[in-house]
């Protein structure tokens, strides 16, 4: 008993197990929550895979695009949703947008994805990079380095 009425404090509950068995399931989760957050990057990505060169492939109002590797682009206006397939991977609705200074006809781009370009096939061919983006803002371009500075 003691002396000034206060009680023992109950003892504090702790989780079952030793330390290393609960390091090793909180490494779990996270390696799971890892691949969570991957897969869709991994789905939907444009390099060549195991299998080969396995390009994933948009279709948009009826017309097939493929990715192609440009480095940074510039996105502009959401335009609407697109269709993601290839590779093994089933089809998925992706929300598409246009890239600056390109028309959705010849090319548009993911909003998760600001490295790739999904261009119309047969449109500039065999191009990468940053003569990928000159060939598709094509007359665009031209146009505006035609014009006198002000």
């Amino acid at each position: 008993m003691s002396v000034n009425g206060s009680q023992p404090r109950p003892a504090q509950r702790r989780l079952p197990g030793s330390r290393r068995v609960r390091l090793l399931v909180g490494s779990a989760t996270a390696l799971v929550l890892a691949g969570v957050l991957i897969a869709p990057v991994v789905l939907l990505g444009s390099g060549p895979s195991k299998h080969g060169a396995c390009r994933t492939t948009i279709r948009y109002q009826g017309r097939p695009y493929v990715a192609r590797d440009t480095g940074r682009v510039v996105e502009a206006i959401a335009i609407g949703v697109g269709v993601a397939s290839g590779c093994g991977t089933t089809p998925t609705n992706v929300d598409l947008r246009t890239v600056a200074g390109v028309k959705a006809a010849r090319a548009v781009a993911l909003a998760s994805d600001p490295t790739t370009v999904y261009v119309k096939r047969g449109v500039c061919p065999s191009l990468a990079g940053a003569a990928l983006l000159r060939c598709l803002r094509g007359r665009a371009a031209a146009a505006a380095s035609a014009s006198p500075p002000l």
